[in-house]
């Protein structure tokens, strides 16, 4: 299915992705040469990106096989590589200091390597005016030195593993781009592989012994992992070998791995980075959703704080608005999650379904965090709620297991984990009662997807204060919000309140704490020098503990995520009737 997928979105693609034989590289610099050889410049490709940091121009050139092993110097790629091969210049730790004698013996192994297989593409297609230049080029040791010598050479030489490639001065393309080395890599991909019944197509073409390496998943192998792979006898059956376990033809695998690498590359709109998961996703045609689905669970650029909020937004009203009720939004969606897994990449989760469906869950996500805020509102996304749970806000503190089952819950339409809520309650409570925003929003959506699950629309938490909430966690929280309230009242320019130091014990083991808090509120009372101000803390508290029996011993943990919605339901409550009051003069 995944497979299926991702080869569909390849034809949607297809204009835009490179066709099978070639892929799709960053070459900082091209070695301009004439017909005969002769070295004319070095052009540097790339230009300012985003921060102003430069980014080398991407082009289309011929695949190049994955290397590894002791002997992996002996493969080169079709006229491209990087300087080691190309110009048998060794890795170096700065332009102006010398490499070991090992990476100048490598480098030089490399190189030996590039040049012979020159020489195969010249003896394959001799009459090509471009690779007969560039075999021209390679024999001449001071044309390659020109290049060395070029004022561009020093920023070669900053990119590790900068790659090169040739080009002659009077043509457009690059060599290994010309038509006749296009049909030399059509050639060569009609080779002796085996005949398989291909499971992703159903039709029977070659079968790809090895799949192509994948790269952009965080974390994973720079050089790229396997999606699919058998490298152990223990994964083989029926004395079958490799790709022959799971026959993919070698269009298939191009077709897979080639989308899904496009999919993966930096700045792609349809991905985004939750801790260690890489998630992608994409819809069989074009759809809004694809670029609303990163921006709803990952942070804004620092450029554009307001983005997200903007596009979430949009999404918030168009889900409501019916734009996606059309025929178009039946079409299948599909969010992948992808993490590393030592040479290997690990499938976190895989979800289909419908742009509708998706549309459906993700406005339910939206009105399960909406709360109350003071200002504007705001659409939080679910990375900066999570990381509301993680030591000092940090995303490297955020425990993996939480933020990848949190992302599966909020496509699937399911309850959060309830080590969500264990989490956020935590860090409140190691922060002294700090019921942030962020929190509050992330319990609040922990609580009601719960009472949803558990058919119990009745117990679905408000956006503001509810005054007829009668849980007694929710009493209780509101309840300490109102008599800390009236200790600031009391004691102007007070540093610290009773939330430092009975926080956590109220919201835990309310019947050891509130009967201090009651006995200090009366206390509190008298200091008020105002009537007015006295009697309306008076009622306030009254009508919160009316609907008190008697204080509990414990609260659950349900209990204790709505003590945190009642004490900030409160605090944002008595923030705005402060204004109304001053304004009919009962208070200041």
């Amino acid at each position: 299915m995944i497979l299926q997928a991702l080869t569909e979105y390849y034809h949607r693609k297809k204009d835009q992705l490179a066709r099978i034989g070639f892929e799709e590289k960053e070459i900082p610099f091209l070695i301009v040469i004439a017909k005969d050889g002769r070295f004319v410049q070095l052009t540097d490709t790339r230009d300012r990106g985003e921060g102003d940091k430069l980014r080398a121009q991407m082009f289309i050139v011929p695949q190049g096989k994955g290397r590894s092993g002791g002997k992996s110097y002996e493969t080169a790629y079709p006229l491209w590589d990087h300087f080691g091969y190309v110009i048998g210049q060794p890795k170096v730790d700065r332009p102006d200091s010398e490499p070991s004698e090992k990476d100048a013996l490598m480098a030089s192994r490399q190189h030996v390597a590039f040049i012979r297989k020159v020489e195969q593409i010249h003896d394959e297609i001799p009459d090509d005016r471009g690779v007969s230049a560039v075999l021209k080029f390679l024999s001449n040791e001071s044309e390659k030195e020109k290049v060395r010598a070029s004022s561009e050479w020093q920023e070669v030489l900053k990119i590790k593993g900068c790659n090169l490639s040739f080009k002659l001065a009077d043509e457009p393309f690059l060599i290994c781009q010309s038509p006749a080395v296009q049909q030399w890599v059509a050639s060569s991909l009609e080779g002796e592989a085996k005949m398989g019944i291909c499971l992703v197509t159903g039709e029977k073409r070659p079968v790809a012994r090895l799949h192509s390496v994948v790269k952009g998943v965080w974390g994973a192998q720079v050089a790229g992992a396997s999606f699919v792979s058998f490298n152990f006898d223990a994964f083989e059956s029926r004395n079958r070998s490799q790709g022959d376990n799971s026959p993919v033809s070698e269009q298939a695998v191009f077709e897979y791995s080639t989308a899904l690498n496009y999919l993966l590359r930096t700045d792609c709109p349809s991905r985004f980075q939750m801790g260690e998961t890489s998630v992608v996703c994409w819809s069989q045609q074009q759809s809004d959703l694809e670029t609303a689905v990163p921006l709803l669970f990952s942070d804004a650029p620092k450029d554009d704080p307001d983005r997200d909020a903007k596009t979430v937004k949009a999404l918030y009203d168009s889900l409501h608005s019916g734009a996606y009720s059309t025929p178009d939004s039946q079409q299948p969606f599909y969010v992948l999650g992808l993490a590393p897994n030592a040479s290997r990449i690990a499938v976190r989760f895989w979800h289909s379904g419908t742009v509708a469906e998706f549309a459906e869950r993700l406005g339910q996500w939206i009105n399960d965090t909406e709360i109350v805020k003071p200002g504007e509102r705001e659409y939080p996304s679910v990375k900066a709620l999570l990381r509301s749970t993680a030591l000092l806000g940090k995303d490297e503190n955020m425990p993996p297991h939480l933020v990848g089952e949190t992302v599966r819950a909020v496509l699937s339409g399911l309850p959060l984990p309830a080590s969500a809520l264990q989490a956020v309650i935590k860090r409140i409570k190691a922060e002294k009662g700090s019921v942030s925003f962020y929190r509050a929003a992330l319990i609040k959506a922990c609580l009601n997807r719960q009472a949803r699950s558990n058919r119990q629309p009745e117990k679905e938490l408000s956006v503001s204060h509810n005054p007829s909430e009668k849980r007694i966690g929710y009493r209780l929280g509101s309840l300490f919000a109102v008599l800390e309230k009236l200790q600031q009242d009391a004691n102007p320019g007070l540093n610290a309140t009773i939330r430092d130091r009975y926080y956590s014990s109220a919201s835990c083991t309310p019947r050891s704490v509130f009967g201090t808090l009651m006995r200090l509120h009366t206390h509190h009372l008298k200091k008020l020098e105002n009537p007015s101000w006295r009697n309306a803390a008076q009622r306030r508290i009254s009508d919160i503990i009316s609907d008190i029996g008697e204080f509990p011993a414990q609260l659950n943990l349900e209990d204790q995520g709505l003590f945190a919605i009642g004490y900030y339901h409160q605090r944002q409550a008595l923030y705005t009737k402060k204004e109304t009051i001053v304004a009919e003069g009962e208070t200041a």
